[in-house]
């Protein structure tokens, strides 16, 4: 492996300038307000940079968060550390300033996918395109969408008098049936039923006080099947008595000790963004939609 002498800092106002004519397209506004750090050799030669937009979290988070533009590193001088002290940067000035929340887009490569995984950033797979024969696109279909909550603090513990006991898979229909109200969700766990299973919250008469499902779900390759899409549904009775803390936690626990990368929250609304937070998970927030005007989420957790 090469150990290159190499620097990292703020972007000079002349390299600013060269590393910004790579990106024509990219709106004045971006031009005057990213925050771009580099890499540098011992000829002062900009081998590295990462480029870091800043932007408002919507509610009940708030706060400001960090979208990573871009990154990337000369060809000769990759697999040295230099990506890495470059996200480690970010990472610290972004503690400094009481950021929120790193996210961003990537290539769906072998070597990004593990790269962002490595950095300790949950992945959302997202972006398919139909195929064209003609010009099969580079990396596949997808790209990969990411976070990386700063406030790391470890999950919450759960109320160890919660009784929980797996379901049984036959009942797992009627489960849907009976807490799914979307039908586009509903639809979506139906047609996987087979390859779901759970967990619910019972009382000391056995009645049922909250129900976890998980289903397996691929994060595209490399990643097949290593993440598990999660549906949390508690009684109206029984919430903020901690059984939905309680049925995460053991569902959690659970996947340790799996092939498991991370769990992701199916409730895709913003309704209860807070929740999900609150108990410890990254948060990707995505463009409202023009006809609802609801912002649709995406709660994902690392597990290993």
């Amino acid at each position: 492996m090469k150990h290159t002498n190499y620097r990292i800092g703020k972007a000079t106002q002349v390299q600013r300038e060269g590393i910004l004519k790579h990106f024509p397209k990219m709106s004045e506004e971006f031009h005057k307000n990213v925050v771009i750090h580099v890499a540098v050799d011992d000829q002062e030669q900009v081998i590295g940079r990462i480029m870091v937009t800043e932007g408002d979290v919507p509610s009940p988070i708030g706060g400001k968060c960090w979208c990573i533009s871009n990154v990337f590193v000369h060809p000769d001088h990759r697999r040295e550390g230099i990506a890495s002290a470059l996200v480690n940067l970010v990472k610290t000035q972004a503690e400094a300033d009481g950021i929120v929340y790193l996210h961003g887009s990537a290539n769906a490569s072998v070597e990004a996918t593990m790269f962002w995984l490595n950095q300790g950033f949950t992945l959302n797979a997202y972006g398919r395109k139909g195929e064209d024969p003609q010009n099969p696109l580079l990396y596949g279909n997808y790209h990969h969408m990411m976070s990386y909550r700063m406030d790391r603090t470890p999950l919450f513990v759960a109320d160890a008098s919660v009784v929980i006991r797996p379901v049984s898979g036959d009942g797992i229909p009627g489960l849907i049936e009976t807490y799914t109200y979307d039908v586009k969700k509903k639809e979506f766990l139906l047609n996987r039923k087979e390859n779901l299973f759970g967990f619910e919250a019972v009382g000391d008469s056995g009645e049922r006080k909250g129900v976890i499902l998980a289903c397996p779900d691929s994060m595209q390759a490399p990643l097949d099947s290593t993440r598990w899409w999660i549906f949390l549904f508690v009684e109206p009775p029984y919430r903020r008595q901690g059984i939905g803390r309680s049925l995460v936690r053991h569902l959690y626990q659970y996947a340790q000790g799996r092939d498991v990368i991370q769990l992701s929250n199916i409730d895709q609304t913003e309704e209860h963004i807070g929740f999900w937070y609150e108990i410890g998970f990254d948060i990707f927030f995505w463009d409202k939609n023009a006809q609802t005007g609801r912002r649709a989420t995406t709660a994902m957790l690392r597990v290993n």
